[in-house]
């Protein structure tokens, strides 16, 4: 007998696999892409060179393994609370080394192994770059940046029990990895961004709202435009006395003062026509009558039903 397996264990597994990440989430373009632009927009100004951000890993960590990762980079919390779901950012040794090489006109091979102290306060500012990059590029900072610091400075910024998405990005040059060989043999930077799970997921959902709103918004409002441009256009109306047929060869031979009988009108009744797509129809009744010194129809009779429904459905 086969066996049967719940379908939450299926959804379970399939999260483990991705990192503990949903696949909402990681299904999530908007999220994602803007990760990535404000990864690249901000190494094209730390580095000045159009570098390429690659997302490398996605995983869900705890609060305390987060403290133990930040330890391995030139990390930078904020030393107040915010209401964005970036918790913390940490640029790499080679990534620091490349800045400072950028800032003192040096060669990266040269800085790779200068003091922590020394790559930590360079990076201060390249740091507070990235947080306002990523945060702009997601929507996700407030009017003013918040003060950034280490981790020592606000342990509590992330607690142990914290459950924190770390996003690591390598930069290249076009070509990949190995395409960041500005001096021959340098190791491409890395960047990690920790976002707190809970607002990541609801950011994830925000953001796909904007996108399915975005999408549907073109041609709804394509739609209302058209509306608005066809019931604001014009319409000939003829007040007719009364209709009859004729031959093409009567009215070949049609004289100046003939006499044309009108013998199914009524004394002053008039039909209300419209010229539509498919010819003129009446639409109403009236009858002629005089109006502040000038001729004028007067209805006694509602628009005809079929003629208000088509209106109504443009």
């Amino acid at each position: 007998m086969p066996k049967v397996v719940p379908v939450s264990a299926v959804l379970r597994k399939k999260i483990q696999l991705a990192g503990g990440l949903a696949p909402k989430i990681l299904q999530c373009s908007p999220l994602w892409d803007g990760v990535v632009a404000g990864a690249e927009a901000w190494a094209g100004n730390a580095y000045g060179h159009e570098l390429d951000a690659r997302i490398i890993s996605r995983r869900v960590i705890s609060g305390r393994s987060t403290h133990e990762r930040l330890e391995e980079g030139f990390s930078f919390v904020p030393l107040t609370k915010t209401s964005s779901p970036l918790a913390a950012i940490s640029i790499d040794r080679p990534g620091a080394a490349r800045y400072a090489a950028v800032r003192l006109n040096q060669k990266s091979e040269s800085l790779m192994n200068a003091s922590e102290l020394f790559l930590k306060l360079l990076c201060e500012q390249p740091a507070h770059a990235l947080w306002e990059a990523v945060g702009n590029a997601l929507s996700i900072i407030g009017e003013t940046m918040p003060p950034l610091g280490d981790i020592e400075a606000m342990p509590e910024a992330i607690e142990p029990h914290d459950r924190i998405v770390q996003v690591s990005l390598s930069l290249t040059t076009e070509g990949g990895e190995d395409g960041w060989l500005l001096e021959g043999g340098e190791e491409p930077p890395e960047i990690r961004l920790f976002f707190e799970l809970a607002g990541l997921e609801k950011l994830a959902r925000s953001l796909a709202r904007q996108a399915r709103s975005h999408a549907a918004g073109p041609a709804a409002g394509s739609q209302a435009a058209l509306r608005s441009r066809l019931r604001q256009s014009s319409i000939r109306l003829d007040g007719v006395l009364d209709q009859f047929d004729m031959s093409i060869g009567e009215c070949a031979r049609l004289e100046v003062g003939q006499v044309l009988p009108l013998n199914g009108n009524e004394t002053g009744q008039l039909a209300l026509c419209a010229e539509t797509m498919n010819g003129s129809v009446a639409i109403s009744q009236g009858e002629m009558g005089n109006w502040k010194g000038q001729r004028a129809l007067k209805l006694n009779a509602p628009v005809i039903d079929s003629f208000v429904r088509e209106i109504a459905g443009i």
